[in-house]
């Protein structure tokens, strides 16, 4: 059986990335290039990408004809968490969700508690498919993991019961070399700035190596604007913890660092943790 005919009630979680768009079009593939009406494909917006992947997923959704639920997290009038739907014109960009969240948790996410990953892109995904009446009894979720990351495909679980979450690319054997074969082969691609997916997801995020936040850094400080002045505005909270990591220079210290001596890590020793939030 194609790995990639899901089944359905389902959602194909689409991060912006080679190899979820890469997931998305195999599954497009399987069938025949229009999706079932329960079978829905997301993207949970942070407000803190790079510009150059929301262009790439409005390209997908324009150029393959595939509807695509731009989702953020949103407080209602009791300032309880609740999801919009928005879209490529009205998406958040300057990390408006992540603000809401920081100040409904009333602290700054880290590598021990990613509410960010959790709240953000998880929980919004579920409680936009819990609010569908197809999908009240559970879903299938598609998550772009590859057979080049066992560890990761053969440890999925998912967040709810409602949730059984599956790795088509790891059953279909699809390796990070056929994603970048295909795209080589595309006649559009995501063109994030610097090598690999450095940019991607949230630029500035605190679960990427210091190597690569002080080349980006140096090469696009206006993505890091939100970083240090979301830690400033912690250490003014006195029940908040006032940085992303304790392990680290805070933002403003990297940046300064960043203008005054250059890149200190001249090597990548790899980001600290894979999350949710994935290429």
């Amino acid at each position: 059986m194609n790995p990639y005919r899901i089944e359905t009630p389902g959602v194909v979680s689409f991060s912006g990335g080679r190899t979820s768009g890469f997931m998305l079009r195999q599954i497009l593939d399987a069938y025949d290039g229009e999706l079932p009406e329960d079978l829905l494909v997301t993207f949970q917006n942070t407000g803190l990408e790079h510009a150059a992947t929301y262009r790439f997923i409005h390209e997908v959704e324009t150029r393959w004809g595939v509807p695509i639920k731009w989702l953020e997290y949103a407080l209602d009038d009791e300032r309880e968490p609740t999801v919009v739907v928005t879209d490529h014109d009205r998406a958040s960009r300057n990390g408006e969700p992540f603000d809401l969240l920081i100040g409904k948790k009333g602290y700054l996410p880290n590598p021990v508690s990613r509410i960010c990953t959790v709240q953000l892109k998880m929980r919004t995904q579920q409680r936009y498919l819990r609010s569908l009446p197809a999908f009240a009894d559970g879903w299938t979720s598609a998550v772009g993991l590859r057979y080049d990351e066992p560890r990761r495909a053969l440890r999925l679980t998912g967040d709810t019961s409602l949730e059984n979450p599956v790795a088509p690319m790891y059953h279909a054997k699809h390796t990070e070399e056929d994603v970048l074969a295909f795209w080589r082969d595309c006649d559009f691609d995501l063109d994030l700035p610097l090598a690999g997916n450095m940019a991607g997801n949230c630029v500035g995020c605190f679960l990427k190596s210091q190597y690569k936040l002080e080349v980006l850094a140096q090469e696009m400080p206006e993505y890091f604007e939100w970083w240090i002045q979301a830690e400033r505005k912690a250490s003014e909270t006195a029940d908040a913890g006032a940085v992303f990591r304790q392990d680290r220079p805070s933002y403003a210290n990297l940046m300064k660092q960043v203008r005054e001596q250059g890149q200190l890590f001249s090597e990548d020793a790899g980001d600290t943790i894979s999350c949710f939030c994935t290429d």
